[in-house]
């Protein structure tokens, strides 16, 4: 692999799937050494900060059913920020017994059933840019038959600048859905 501008070219060639890889390359792209070193801050600074997972958790205290599909790292931040600081006492609902094993450190009820039937689900997400989030087919034939609110939990890292999602290409399975 070469050095700096070509390495990062060829980084983002390599990995058009990954939107957090693209999020950080992209300020390398500046040809100007101190803004190039200015993004790159903001980016890691970026990924580095969990605010936004708790104001989702907030957001979600209220329900008396929290849908949960997958271990994804945002979707476990999010419920901590509702668990852990002690605003809810939800029922988490999943279909997969592994799933449930792993929630068990939140020390809340969990119910083997349908997640999609609980009165919010979180529907974890790949990337996504202001009209599209990127998520897989599993995850997004839950998310339409949800009877109830369904919440995105997404990095904040992973929204796509216009230039990233003009090379994001989404790994095999992974659908394109339209957010409200």
């Amino acid at each position: 692999m070469g050095e700096g501008l070509d390495a990062t070219r060829q980084i983002r060639r390599r990995r058009p799937d990954s939107p957090l890889m693209l999020a950080v390359t992209e300020p390398a792209l500046d040809p100007d050494p101190f803004r190039a070193s200015i993004g790159l801050a903001s980016v890691l600074a970026t990924l580095s900060d969990q605010s936004w997972a708790s104001e989702i958790g907030m957001g979600i205290s209220d329900a008396i059913t929290v849908g949960v599909m997958s271990l994804h790292h945002e979707s476990l931040w999010a419920l901590e920020g509702a668990a852990l600081l002690g605003a809810t006492g939800a029922v988490l609902v999943t279909d997969r017994r592994a799933v449930a094993r792993g929630l068990g450190y939140l020390r809340l009820p969990i119910k083997l059933a349908d997640p999609a039937a609980a009165e919010v689900l979180l529907l974890p997400g790949l990337a996504r840019d202001a009209a599209t989030m990127w998520t897989y087919r599993r995850f997004a034939a839950l998310s339409w038959k949800a009877s109830g609110r369904v919440v995105p939990v997404i990095h904040p890292g992973a929204h796509l600048s216009p230039m990233n999602r003009t090379v994001f290409r989404p790994p095999a399975g992974v659908y394109a859905i339209e957010l409200p």
